[in-house]
């Protein structure tokens, strides 16, 4: 029997920070995010080759801050995204992408600094929300050099596919390690160090798939004063198993994500 390509599996997910500067008006800074995902998944057990997916995706997003009463409201919205680079068995209909234009989401940034509330507007939403939790750091706004802490965030759902019913739980080690110049602004560096596990499962069109595994990754951001995310960069490493009726085994996914976050000035 031959498998299906499975696209959109562990490796479709991100995961970084940007708020707007702190004022009495909203605020809206721009950024261009950059993602790389690269996955490897082993077919030996329908008696396959490995099926190899790179794809590079540009998507540019506006984030609008607006300061209320005991912390900050956040609304993202994607302006656009573009394939830069598929290398896939299955091609890619280009509107999968031209869909994701004006997709939503809407969180809170409390007063000790941490998102809460995060919601999806709309069918897309949930790609929208990926994008707007993978680009905040989750520290206190007065945090300083030498600074560290530990959290622990457990997220259900990430976006379409295998993982839009999955279950994230993450233990990541954060550090204020420096300060530095970017782009004209003296910024707080703020590095991350994490692991997490994923399990869940979902029905599709070839049945019941359950998923199961393990992450590491690292991401460095960097916060001016006054809050704004001034760039970063994030990278991940996934070893999922997925478990569908027509394998006699787990089929293992390997998979990488790296993304860059720039701000448009």
């Amino acid at each position: 029997m031959r498998a299906r390509p499975l696209l959109v599996t562990a490796a479709l997910i991100a995961g970084a920070t940007a708020f707007a500067a702190p004022g009495a008006a909203p605020v809206t800074t721009r950024y261009k995010v950059t993602e790389t995902n690269h996955q490897v998944v082993d077919l030996s057990a329908f008696g396959q080759p490995e099926q190899v997916n790179h794809i590079v995706t540009s998507t540019w997003v506006a984030v609008t801050s607006t300061d209320s009463a005991g912390g900050r409201a956040l609304r993202l919205v994607i302006d656009s995204t573009k394939a830069d680079s598929v290398v896939s068995p299955q091609p890619i209909n280009p509107a999968l992408f031209d869909s994701l234009r004006g997709a939503t989401a809407t969180a809170w940034v409390a007063a000790d600094g941490k998102l809460q509330g995060l919601a999806g507007v709309g069918e897309k939403g949930g790609q929208a929300v990926n994008i707007l939790r993978s680009m905040f750091p989750r520290m206190h706004p007065r945090a300083k050099v030498g600074d560290h802490w530990t959290d622990t965030t457990e997220v259900t759902g990430g976006g379409d596919g295998l993982l839009s019913s999955a279950l994230t739980r993450r233990i990541t080690n954060w550090a204020v390690s420096g300060e530095q110049t970017v782009g004209g602004v003296k910024a707080r560096k703020v590095e991350a160090a994490f692991s997490q596990s994923i399990s869940g499962e979902v029905t599709s069109g070839q049945g019941t798939m359950a998923i199961d595994g393990t992450g590491t990754g690292t991401a460095t951001y960097f916060v001016a004063p006054d809050g704004r995310q001034v760039g970063a960069t994030t990278t991940m490493s996934l070893q999922v198993a997925v478990t569908i009726p027509q394998a006699p085994e787990p089929i293992p996914v390997n998979g990488t994500i790296s993304s860059v976050i720039t701000p448009i000035r």
